[in-house]
């Protein structure tokens, strides 16, 4: 399976944000000088992630963003699930018509059964069980 790159990049702000204790606030220019990803990019990851309730975004002099209780307790495989924004199965038998529909083939549940799998396994762990013992050496330059 492979993940889209909003996927990559919203897990990575999370990981950053569930991790930064010392400042918990993070700009948009903070995250892609760390990631060294374009703004643009984030600036849609940071609203999906918002409109999600999983940060908090405080515009202002003090403002910032930060993490919120519900993406620290959310379930991976959950999380990941929702940020993929795909609902439509892995194999697709009326995209095109296929001329197997009509023969019981099994692709279909197979890789459907396969992606509950990766979610179930995912689900074990939270963004907590993603962080790091070496956090305070991997951003200094």
């Amino acid at each position: 399976m492979k993940l889209n790159h909003f996927t990559d990049f919203s897990m990575r702000v999370l990981m950053y944000l569930n991790q930064k204790n010392d400042t918990p606030q993070s700009s948009l220019d903070d995250l892609a000088n760390t990631f060294k990803i374009s703004r643009n990019h984030l600036i849609k990851v940071v609203q999906f992630l918002s409109a999600n309730q999983l940060i908090l975004t405080k515009r202002g002099k003090n403002g910032g963003i930060v993490i919120s209780e519900k993406a620290r307790e959310i379930l991976l495989g959950d999380l990941i699930h929702l940020l993929e924004q795909d609902d439509t199965p892995i194999v697709n038998c009326d995209s095109k018509p296929c001329i197997f529909k009509s023969h019981d083939c099994k692709l279909k549940s197979l890789f459907n059964t396969a992606y509950q799998g990766f979610i179930e396994s995912l689900n074990q762990y939270t963004l907590s069980d993603l962080e790091f013992k070496t956090w305070r050496t991997m951003f200094q330059d």
